[in-house]
């Protein structure tokens, strides 16, 4: 992936470009990054410029074997981690089964997220982990020699998904790497990395776009219009990844039809409703009922925001304000802290592995007495 390629973060990849350049190359960096930010992308157009035998001040050349090979994600010294679910009780827990799928999904393009690489591998109802297994593969695979004789590059997508045996398995590793051995960590969530880790990374921060700047990205690898991304990446607050997930579904959101029918339940304690959708919360995989949780947490912000009169910082879809316009008066300031307070519970319960039918019910009792609390 060449850095012309990444959307937006000029500045941010000059610099990265001009440390390879002087020789400022860090054996462990963190490329820091909510979802959409493009933290994958410039990892990728990193790893490219590092292995390109005719890389300008600008780029790199895309037509050296090199480049070929990184077109293609198929670069020998290119080495690749990332969640996965074991596929049966037999054998070591890698990645390698599902290597093929990565390739692919990589080939579409750098701005993915989980959802998407939950949907390739089928692995929605599935925890996804880097296991023990893999970090000792990892320390294999960057224990060779080089194919090319150069940089060996190794890209860990979301370390956070490590579990603390994992990451003590590569503490070694990062302190005392093999000869000329750069390894890339991508993280969506680095207040999850554990402090051994995260104090023997170089953290390269990468900040949120700008909704004009995703706007355009969104655009031109999307091919519908500027003013079609811009609404998308309007609601989506400029995680172009996301914005680009619900431009392809077609749909405003998936997740406002099951909101504003329980948040309509809760008003009403309809108990028969609520264990309704109590069943169908809990039908969907993990990282759904994670995403609606996080879903609900914007909504409420968003009757905030709209109630305090702060149109600017409003982010809704035309069928979302259409609800909000008659709900949003029962978010205020007696009940919006502890509503939110009840859904980050939720959330960290369902993350726990927590029944989440239990959480999902819970959650709607106390949504119904925080409702029913009066704004005078």
């Amino acid at each position: 992936m060449l850095f012309s390629d990444v959307v937006a973060q000029i500045e941010l990849s000059s610099r990265l470009r001009e440390g390879i350049r002087s020789g400022k190359v860090a054996h462990a960096q963190l490329f820091d990054g909510a979802e959409g930010s493009g933290a994958l992308a410039l990892a990728r157009a990193y790893a490219q410029y590092l292995h390109c035998t005719s890389r300008t001040d600008e780029d790199s050349c895309g037509k050296c074997d090199s480049c070929i090979a990184h077109l293609k994600v198929q670069h020998p010294d290119l080495h690749w981690a990332f969640p996965f679910f074991k596929k049966d009780s037999s054998g070591r827990s890698i990645s390698d089964p599902f290597q093929s799928s990565w390739r692919e999904v990589m080939l579409d393009g750098a701005y993915v997220g989980q959802e998407e690489w939950l949907n390739k591998i089928g692995a929605d109802k599935k925890q996804l982990f880097i296991s023990v297994d893999e970090a000792l593969e990892i320390n294999r695979k960057l224990g060779l020699k080089s194919f090319h004789g150069g940089y060996k590059v190794l890209i860990l997508w979301l370390p956070e998904a490590m579990r603390v045996d994992t990451a003590n398995k590569l503490l070694k590793l990062i302190e005392e790497p093999t000869d000329n051995t750069v390894m890339l960590f991508v993280s969506q969530n680095s207040d999850r990395l554990l402090a051994t880790i995260l104090s023997r990374l170089q953290r390269v921060k990468i900040p949120r776009l700008a909704d004009e700047e995703a706007a355009k990205g969104l655009a031109k690898f999307s091919g519908i219009s500027e003013d079609q991304a811009m609404g998308w990446v309007h609601v989506t607050e400029g995680n172009i990844t996301a914005a680009n997930r619900l431009a392809k579904s077609g749909s405003e959101t998936p997740d406002l039809e099951l909101f504003s029918s329980w948040m309509r339940a809760c008003w009403a304690r309809d108990a028969e409703a609520m264990m309704r959708q109590a069943n169908e919360f809990a039908g969907s995989g993990r990282e759904s009922q994670k995403r609606f949780i996080t879903y609900a947490l914007h909504m409420v912000r968003q009757c905030i925001v709209g109630n305090y009169g702060a149109e600017s910082l409003v982010r809704l879809t035309p069928g979302e304000a259409a609800f909000l316009s008659k709900f949003q008066k029962f978010i205020h300031h007696k009940n919006v802290v502890k509503i939110s307070s009840q859904l980050e519970a939720a959330h960290k319960d369902i993350a726990g592995n927590v029944n989440s039918k239990i959480v999902f019910m819970d959650l709607s009792v106390q949504i119904h007495m925080l409702l029913r609390k009066d704004a005078a």
